[in-house]
């Protein structure tokens, strides 16, 4: 019924209904009825084209999707400052929309006055790019290790977008973070049984492929109680040298961190100096060195480290003890003494013709055979007629 008086309000715009006449004939209105699809971005201007021509005195006016009349002839009729007629030629009746939202969706209608009424339809649909919404979306989060966390990043679209989640997983301080995919798309992520390991910043990035995608981090930290290891439970030192006595410590957050020797914290001082500094290979990971000057013997003993935070508290023990030099035995020799005595003369020789040495009494003398020592026919030289030799020897040849 509301579409019958919107047709009777058209025809109560005829004032005058006439024809052009030209050369004897009457010409009606060439109109294009075809129906246009439209399909706009939110946020950008909408064209939805009418052209109409030998309109004569007819009129053309436009109707939302609600039926309402938007403009009569040039004007607009409507307090929407979005909407305008330009006309930049006499045929040309397009209707302007500014900022579209998503809510101008719908069917729109540009009419004429004639009989019948001859309507052109426009179908216009908006969409809306992906957009994280503040409402309802995560934001930097503290969680204790082992507990479960839920992120979620709430996205609108139309279509409706896609949420991919990624992590930036953090390096040394010598190199950049990386992002990689975390789990299947979704607007929630849940991490069980949460880790030291799992930290860092959190991003979702939503798209639907109209405009470009919006994102949004999200901080998680992973705090946990402290944990000390010694790179040395033992360590030696000279006397009135220099050592160092370090202690890694691995916590978050590190609220409580010293050197103790016999229950007592040690302070910077001319004896000792304390250095705490980051582990730039590790995160979540702090340095304490205890620097002993000129060591002493009152100095040997035991050193504990201690470190604590709201989660709980550790300690470990270290032992410095005086390093001993080593020395080498001392070189031994051996003497090698006859078991016989030896005489200044050189033993005698005896041939015997048979291979058997004849049998001896106590005298002495051979017990049977004819076997008689006999000389060998070898002179037998004292040392000192071997060098006479060996003289004599050296003259004859330089002669």
């Amino acid at each position: 019924m509301y579409t019958d008086l919107i047709l009777v309000y058209l025809h109560a715009l005829i004032l005058v209904p006439y024809t052009i006449q030209q050369d004897g004939a009457s010409f009606m209105p060439v109109f294009d009825t075809s129906t246009i699809n439209l399909t706009v971005i939110q946020g950008r201007t909408a064209y939805l084209n009418c052209t109409v021509d030998y309109r004569g005195d007819y009129k053309v006016a436009w109707l939302n999707p609600e039926n309402k009349v938007l403009t009569n002839l040039e004007k607009r009729i409507i307090d929407d400052t979005r909407i305008a007629l330009p006309r930049n030629s006499l045929n040309d009746w397009t209707l302007y929309i500014r900022e579209i939202q998503h809510y101008d969706e719908g069917v729109y209608s540009c009419s004429i006055n004639t009989d019948p009424v001859q309507t052109k339809k426009v179908y216009l649909k908006v969409l809306v790019p992906a957009r994280i919404i503040d409402h309802g979306t995560s934001h930097d989060i503290q969680e204790e290790e082992g507990k479960t966390v839920q992120l979620i990043c709430n996205a609108t679209g139309i279509p409706t977008p896609t949420v991919q989640w990624f992590r930036h997983i953090p390096k040394t301080s010598y190199e950049k973070a990386t992002k990689e995919a975390v789990v299947e798309p979704g607007e929630v992520l849940l991490i069980h049984n949460i880790s030291r390991y799992c930290g860092g910043t959190y991003e979702c990035i939503a798209f639907n492929r109209v405009d470009k995608a919006d994102s949004h981090q999200i901080e998680v930290e992973v705090i946990f109680r402290p944990e000390i290891e010694l790179p040395n439970r033992r360590f030696s030192q000279y006397l009135y040298k220099e050592t160092i006595l370090q202690c890694i410590v691995r916590a978050n957050p590190i609220q409580f961190l010293e050197w103790q020797r016999n229950g007592i914290r040690i302070e910077s001082s001319t004896k000792y100096r304390v250095d705490l500094y980051d582990d730039h290979f590790e995160i979540n990971t702090k340095i304490l060195d205890l620097n002993i000057h000129s060591i002493q013997k009152e100095d040997y003993g035991n050193y504990t480290c201690v470190a604590s935070n709201n989660l709980g508290k550790d300690r470990e023990t270290m032992i410095l003890y005086e390093a001993v030099e080593l020395t080498k035995p001392p070189l031994t020799t051996t003497k090698l003494i006859p078991t016989t005595k030896q005489t200044k003369d050189y033993p005698s020789y005896e041939v015997y013709e048979n291979k058997k040495r004849p049998e001896k009494q106590k005298n002495g003398q051979p017990t049977r055979g004819n076997y008689r020592p006999r000389s060998s026919g070898l002179k037998v030289f004292s040392p000192a007629e071997h060098i006479l030799f060996c003289f004599i020897l050296i003259r004859f040849c330089a002669l």
